[in-house]
């Protein structure tokens, strides 16, 4: 009745529009407060599911936050009626944050964190927190509380087998919860009081107080309580001896149980109490068996049949109870089989929409790269105009912004291969001091800028030449790093490498990144592995950044089989360590083929399987070997990759003997070219895109190149067969014919032809699949400049054997 007046109340202060909010909230109280009265009954009640429908109906109406909270706090309890006394520590470590600690309803929610603590047996923090409720209700005279407090005091006096002190209190509040018209509390006391009298051997007293506390569960309906009272008085008889009340009063036990077992929410505490009732008829055979064989020696055979009889009816009994129970843990079983079918679709549901998360990301990021390749393209070509010098200050500020978008583009690329397992491991050898060391020089520039000294210590006791994945090692340097010089102005960033053993063809490499910068607080060292994750909202406003670089870093490092380990302390730097295995190689050369060597890093060298063909010049064409492409305004000298004088002398005198002379020597004759013979290098660029066309074609042509354009695969299929290209730029996706098909094409008629993808790798295309079509390079989209010539002058590079 109450509930009908509270929800007329609300609606008709909704309905009026009443300028006073105070109306709306005193009628939403009124409301609430009737709804939470309401869903306390139910759940003494046992009637879960009606309760949950009434707390839901409650947070729905309760827009105040306050009115909200005390909704929570009933729910806290609604845990705690189901057995899920986790999950109603969270709601109640949650709910200590927001409730004021002056308001009664910070008191109830002491009240169920001690009786939370008590069903835990975590008692000496009940006691604490009962001392803490005293004196909060020793200011508030709030005597309902107060009397709560007193029977969650002789809980813990039972449970802790106090049975003297259980007594006094439960008998000192019983007759005061009947006047606070308590009911549930006092059926509850009651019966407590009989097992406190169980406990203490005083079994009589026990049975006359159950019998009350049975009598007020039965009148006010509280049936968990009355299957606390007949399995108690189960219990009781037998411990007086009386048997056979006690499998009446067990069989009243079950009926009431199965009745109860149809609510799926009484599950846990029905099946928690099955092994309770196997165990007291197992206790009560073997009872029967002893009186039996008492029975048969006093009075002999004449009683046999009588025996028989009760031993018959004895196991009908235990029949009747196991089929019962055996019923009972059938329709537990199709309950959780239910569940499981449920946990699996919503697996299924969450791995689908992983993968379409997945494929967003990964077709957002390649068609952000086509934009971002104009707009660095014509940065670029801006620049070399010789612009005023305000313009190429908003010029350069243009291209250190296309920069940093391109690295956070390839930042979420990467957390999204790596988010979706879909990042494989290589073992090739490659020249581990090398790859440091160019790290080392990229990112020099960048640490000049923020006013840092950025050193090497390197090892050199590390064999020349090891097994692993050097892109996934120089990712995880390259992270490091530059997050080092990121938070490190005018100071010190060390890049150290050293060998920690060496165990037949293994050896364990420590990798270490140190900085003197503003180091990170202990509290937020874990937290910034975690993925969007920085050390707090003004680094990132002072600092920019997404936080997924070290959240790339751990998941590489992870992969690679070791774990990242951080050394920080506020003000004094960061030391970002880890340890990686690497196999080596037999002879520790660039490669095993006894007949061919290259020192140089090219994709043949990352791909073994990729054998690049020996490329020589056509009869019709005079082609010599390139320089190094210099991207600066004065025109380079010639440069030898090889330095040390006595392999140049040996390189001249090869180029100088026939090939007929030389067919057993392993001997590669390696020639730069000067950039004057640039010009005569004609490129064939395919690309569907007319502005990428545009913007490929002026950098090359500003280079003197001699430039050719294909806008897709087939057209592009036609000019290679009708014209003489010293090198193809090759677009991967492209209308009709792409450039993976083409390649193929161009393959089965041309093996010496340099071809290179310009493009932009997404989530399902891996570099090692581009050269086993037959690209002899990539280069993605949008380039680095230097990166992009230098690729190019290494597709000029002439490797000839002798």
């Amino acid at each position: 009745m109450l509930l009908t007046f509270a929800i007329l109340l609300l609606g008709t202060n909704g309905m009026a529009q009443e300028p006073d909010s105070r109306l709306s909230q005193e009628g939403q109280q009124i409301a609430v407060d009737a709804m939470l009265e309401r869903a306390n009954l139910e759940l003494q009640s046992n009637r879960f599911p009606e309760a949950q429908r009434t707390l839901q109906a409650a947070k729905e109406i309760a827009s105040d936050s306050l009115i909200y909270l005390n909704t929570e706090v009933v729910e806290s309890n609604f845990f705690i009626y189901t057995g899920q006394l986790e999950q109603a520590q969270k709601n109640i470590d949650r709910l200590k944050k927001q409730i004021p600690i002056t308001s009664a309803s910070y008191v109830e929610l002491l009240l169920i964190q001690a009786d939370i603590y008590i069903r835990n047996k975590e008692y000496l923090q009940a006691d604490e927190i009962l001392k803490t409720i005293n004196i909060a209700l020793d200011k508030s005279k709030d005597a309902v509380n107060a009397l709560k407090a007193r029977y969650l005091l002789a809980n813990l006096y039972l449970s802790t087998a106090n049975y003297t002190q259980a007594l006094s209190i439960y008998q000192e509040i019983i007759p005061q919860l009947r006047e606070q018209s308590l009911f549930y509390f006092e059926s509850k006391s009651t019966f407590n009081l009989a097992e406190t009298y169980f406990e203490n051997g005083e079994f009589e007293n026990a049975n006359r107080t159950v019998d009350q506390a049975l009598a007020s569960a039965d009148n006010y309906g509280f049936t968990g309580i009355t299957l606390s009272c007949y399995y108690l008085k189960s219990t009781i008889a037998k411990g007086l001896g009386d048997f056979e009340q006690a499998m009446i009063f067990l069989e009243k036990y079950q009926q009431l149980r199965e009745d109860q077992f149809t609510d799926t929410s009484s599950n846990a505490i029905s099946i928690g109490s099955i092994e309770k009732v196997s165990e007291l008829e197992q206790q009560i055979l073997a009872k029967n068996k002893v009186i039996s064989d008492q029975e048969i020696k006093l009075k002999g055979r004449g009683f046999q049949n009588i025996l028989f009889f009760v031993l018959l009816t004895l196991l009908s009994l235990l029949t009747m109870s196991l089929f019962k129970n055996n019923k009972l843990r059938a329709k537990s079983n199709q309950t959780l089989e239910g569940k499981n079918s449920a946990l699996i679709d919503e697996r299924d549901r969450a791995q689908d929409a992983a993968k379409i998360k997945a494929d967003f990301l990964s077709t957002i990021t390649h068609e952000l790269r086509t934009p971002m390749y104009a707009v660095t393209g014509l940065t670029h070509l801006l620049l070399e105009t010789e612009p005023r010098h305000d313009q190429r200050e908003h010029l350069e500020t243009l291209q250190s912004s296309g920069e940093y978008l391109l690295s956070l583009i390839d930042n979420i690329l990467d957390f999204n291969k790596l988010e979706a397992n879909k990042v494989e491991l290589e073992q090739i050898p490659f020249d581990l001091k090398k790859r440091v060391e160019d790290i080392t020089t990229s990112l020099s520039n960048q640490s000049k800028d923020q006013g840092n000294s950025l050193s090497l210590e390197f090892d050199n006791s590390i064999p020349s030449r090891i097994k692993g994945d050097p892109v996934k090692m120089s990712q995880i340097l390259i992270n490091l790093v530059g997050n080092a010089i990121k938070f490190t102005k005018n100071g010190n960033v060390w890049i150290r490498v050293d060998q920690v053993k060496q165990v037949e063809d293994r050896c364990l490499i420590h990798f270490e990144v140190e900085d003197n910068g503003k180091g990170i607080s202990e509290e937020k060292q874990q937290d910034i592995f975690n993925n969007f994750t920085q050390e707090g909202s003004s680094t990132t406003r002072e600092y920019g950044g997404t936080g997924l670089g070290l959240a790339i870093v751990k998941n590489l490092v992870s992969l690679m089989g070791s774990q990242i380990n951080l050394d920080s302390k506020i003000g004094r730097g960061s030391i970002f360590s880890f340890d990686l295995w690497f196999e080596l190689p037999d002879t520790n050369k660039f490669y095993e083929d006894k007949n061919l060597k290259i020192f140089d890093t090219a994709p043949e060298e990352e791909y073994p399987e990729y054998k690049k063909p020996v490329r020589t010049a056509k009869p019709e064409s005079k082609k010599a070997p390139i320089a190094p492409i210099n991207t600066e305004k004065q025109e380079p000298e010639p440069t030898s990759i090889v330095d040390d004088e006595n392999q140049q002398k040996d390189r001249a005198n090869a180029e100088n003997l026939e090939p007929s002379d030389n067919k057993n020597k392993d001997v590669i004759g390696l020639k730069k070219a000067t950039a004057t013979e640039l010009i005569s290098k004609k490129i064939l660029i395919v690309e569907d895109n007319k502005i990428n066309q545009m913007i490929t074609r002026k950098i090359l042509e500003g280079k003197n190149f001699d430039c050719d354009i294909a806008n897709n695969g087939i057209e592009a299929l036609g000019k290679i067969k009708d014209n003489t290209y010293d090198l193809i730029l090759m677009d991967i996706h492209m209308p009709g014919m792409d450039g993976k098909q083409c390649t193929r094409e161009v393959r089965k008629f041309d093996r010496e032809l340099p071809i290179i993808a310009l493009t932009a790798v997404t989530l399902d295309e891996s570099e090692k699949e581009f050269y086993e079509i037959g690209f002899d390079d990539i280069i993605p989209k949008p380039f680095k400049m230097d990166e992009f010539f230098d690729k190019i002058q290494k597709a000029f590079t002439n490797y000839q054997i002798y």
